[in-house]
């Protein structure tokens, strides 16, 4: 697949070599990571059409402590899966996986959305519970809540070896309980539960996925150009045979993965404002957002948490994504434009707007996030028809429009959601604080809900 001209210039610190295992040869292929058009081998499921597809990696103590994610994330790895820890295929005792701490805090720095997972041996419902209980007792002891993990705590379900795995004889039944037994655990402590198998085990022992709760995560293994599978996943692992880069300057196999991220539209109650417009600086960038549900300003960390799809690069296509927690599910996926010169924003006071007409024109006004937003503002409205609606200016101060730059908007000009409202001096005409704009266009790919 092609690679954009932007990502030429980057350092190359990760590069795909892949032998694709196709049904019709064994002939081997090279080819380099998929970022921007995806002509590759691989053909993705007609149902991802309306998706963004994110790439990954997933890595445990196999590869070294010094992979260099920086360097990873620029080349345009967005999400990581972290071994958390692992069941001995004879005993069954439950081992740490000795690097996991090292690379999941060396991935987050980087920018990476993270998730984790459990090598299973689980025979059983006991066992499946057990498996997850140790492994979020790690979690908890290193801090890492509900909160830090952009991905679910996974199952990872297969046999050990063809030849003397303790999984044989296993039922799909007994299959079937132990993944129920891990979800349920995983999700009885706050955090989203996933299975990972591959597509002859999805298919013989775990039915598809078909008997698991509607809100477990399916993540399949398959190495071949498509996937023929009544599995409803959202991940798909295509290759063991990735290679990254690490500190050192030797290079580890890995495991790449895609996610799909489906962009339809959806009518949300939950709102989004802020900026979406970031100024590059040569690492990751998110936009801060103010997020209100029925009024209710909703807490990042609490109720919320934002991760970036290729923010990292001027003129890509990037992505924040918004997952909810706590008392949230689901999810938003908000374009961000990552430029030169952003306009840097001034928070207004709310006394600003007090004694306006606001209430007239069914405008909401959040103040309660370090700085003022107004919304919702219906799809269409220009900015004069804006700043007639709000009439917040007075003999000390006038209202305008802005773009992410300082830039003003003649009134003719639609509102957008990257916009904000200027309020100037009349005396010398400088900007003396800004107001998000929140407008119902952006519901767009919201999926955010209340539970």
């Amino acid at each position: 697949m092609s690679v954009s001209d932007n990502r030429r210039k980057m350092k190359k610190a990760i590069t795909v070599m892949l032998l694709l295992i196709l049904a019709i040869s064994s002939a081997g292929f090279e080819v380099s990571a998929a970022y921007d058009d995806r002509s590759d081998y691989r053909e993705h499921d007609k149902r991802f059409r309306n998706s963004l597809i994110v790439d990954g990696i997933d890595v445990s103590s196999y590869q070294d402590d010094d992979i260099d994610w920086k360097g990873a994330k620029a080349s345009g790895i967005d999400f990581a899966v972290m071994r958390i820890s692992v069941t001995l295929n004879r005993s069954g005792s439950l081992e740490s996986d000795k690097l996991f701490r090292e690379h999941f805090n060396n991935a987050r720095r980087a920018g990476m959305m993270c998730g984790v997972y459990v090598f299973s041996q689980a025979v059983n419902t006991e066992e499946g519970a057990r498996e997850a209980e140790f492994a979020i007792s790690r979690l908890q002891k290193l801090g890492i809540g509900p909160e830090d993990l952009m991905l679910p705590v996974y199952m990872d379900y297969e046999f050990f070896n063809k030849g003397g795995s303790r999984l044989s004889g296993l039922s799909e039944e007994d299959a079937v309980a132990a993944a129920k037994a891990f979800c349920k655990t995983v999700r009885s402590y706050g955090y989203d539960a996933g299975i990972y198998a591959n597509s002859y085990f999805f298919s013989n022992y775990l039915n598809n996925g078909r008997d698991l709760p509607e809100n477990t995560d399916f993540w399949i293994a398959q190495y071949s150009s498509s996937i023929n599978s009544e599995c409803s996943y959202t991940k798909w692992q295509y290759s063991s045979s990735a290679k990254v880069d690490t500190d050192s300057g030797s290079a580890d196999r890995v495991d790449i993965n895609y996610w799909y991220i489906d962009k339809e539209t959806e009518e949300s109650a939950i709102n989004i404002s802020g900026n979406t417009s970031a100024d590059y600086t040569g690492d990751p960038v998110l936009p801060e957002f103010g997020i209100h549900y029925k009024g209710k300003h909703l807490v990042k960390g609490v109720d919320y948490i934002v991760g970036g799809i290729r923010n990292i690069d001027i003129g890509s296509e990037s992505y924040a994504y918004i997952k909810g927690i706590g008392d949230y599910e689901g999810y938003a996926l908000v374009p961000v434009n990552i430029e030169n010169d952003i306009y840097e924003k001034i928070n207004l006071p709310a006394k600003v707007i007090t004694g306006t007409n606001l209430k007239d024109t069914g405008y909401l006004v959040y103040s309660d996030t370090g700085r003022t937003t107004i919304g919702i503002i219906p799809e269409g409205t220009t900015v004069g028809e804006l700043l007639s609606d709000i009439d917040i200016s007075s003999e000390d101060y006038y209202t305008g429009v802005i773009d992410s730059q300082g830039n003003r908007l003649a009134e003719r000009e639609k509102v957008s959601f990257s916009n904000m409202i200027g309020v100037f001096s009349c005396e010398d005409d400088t900007l003396i604080g800004t107001v998000d704009i929140e407008t119902e266009t952006e519901k767009g790919i919201n999926h955010l809900r209340h539970k």
